[in-house]
């Protein structure tokens, strides 16, 4: 049943980048698809990383790389000894202001699981520090999987002085958490407002590279400039996702 179940998904990328992703990426998607529709639940030992790379196209390496990724998104629990366990299906993002795409049905708005992939200084030029106009930034780096059908990047930029403490905060523990409820309950840093803008264009390089697109791919460029007040710049987002037919519901938001 596992080995069936983990087939099935293993080719299904979530952005459709297919063979373009790397192995261990394809693998750990596939195990996060079958926990989450429950063809593995939670507790269940997974069987021995040597019978999986028997049993699924991928080497021995790629299976440890794959579940050690997984055990940092906290989908699998590794015990020394005993072997891989599934952990809980992951939790969409709760009440997203952002990357609010449309179903089928034009109301209903498809969940969105985040992966913090990394938290760090920059000094990246772009618009981002001209709105901030700030000294130094840190950039949060995430990957989207929006409902399992398609993925994009996002990178969420906040001046360093005041949130130089999420520096410390290992991005395994961000994964599908609200961004602005964070800086709001950790920092006292409440979003007031939100302008949105979006643009069609060729995504840049590291983007198309991270999400396995072709090189010159063209996509979605969503910019998200946060107020926290009146006058009081607090954050800017820009997000990339390839084009996927889906209507995207923007807007400004208030809190």
């Amino acid at each position: 049943m596992v080995f069936t179940a983990l087939a099935e998904r293993l080719d299904a990328a979530p952005d459709g980048a297919g063979d373009r992703l790397p192995k261990y990426l394809r693998v750990s998607h596939g195990i996060a698809r079958a926990i989450e529709a429950g063809d593995l639940r939670s507790g269940e030992r997974l069987p021995a990383e040597v019978e999986l790379a028997r049993q699924l196209p991928a080497s021995l390496g790629t299976i440890q790389k794959a579940l050690n990724h997984l055990a940092e998104r906290g989908l699998v629990i590794r015990r020394h000894g005993h072997g891989t366990f599934v952990g809980a299906p992951a939790a969409a993002l709760d009440d997203p202001w952002h990357f609010r795409f449309l179903a089928d049905d034009g109301r209903t708005i498809l969940p969105v699981f985040t992966e913090v992939l990394d938290i760090v200084t920059t000094e990246a030029p772009g618009p981002w520090r001209d709105f901030l106009a700030a000294g130094d930034l840190i950039v949060v780096t995430r990957r989207l999987d929006v409902n399992h059908d398609f993925a994009g990047l996002s990178r969420l930029y906040l001046p360093a002085a005041r949130f130089a403490d999420l520096l410390n905060t290992p991005a395994g523990r961000l994964a599908n958490v609200n961004i602005r409820v964070l800086l709001s309950s950790r920092f006292g840093a409440i979003t007031d407002r939100v302008l949105e803008q979006v643009a069609c264009g060729p995504l840049p390089a590291d983007v198309t590279r991270a999400l396995g697109l072709s090189a010159g791919a063209t996509g979605l460029i969503y910019h998200m400039a946060g107020f926290e007040g009146p006058g009081r710049e607090l954050s800017y987002q820009i997000a990339y996702f390839p084009a996927n037919g889906r209507r995207l519901a923007t807007g400004e938001k208030h809190q």
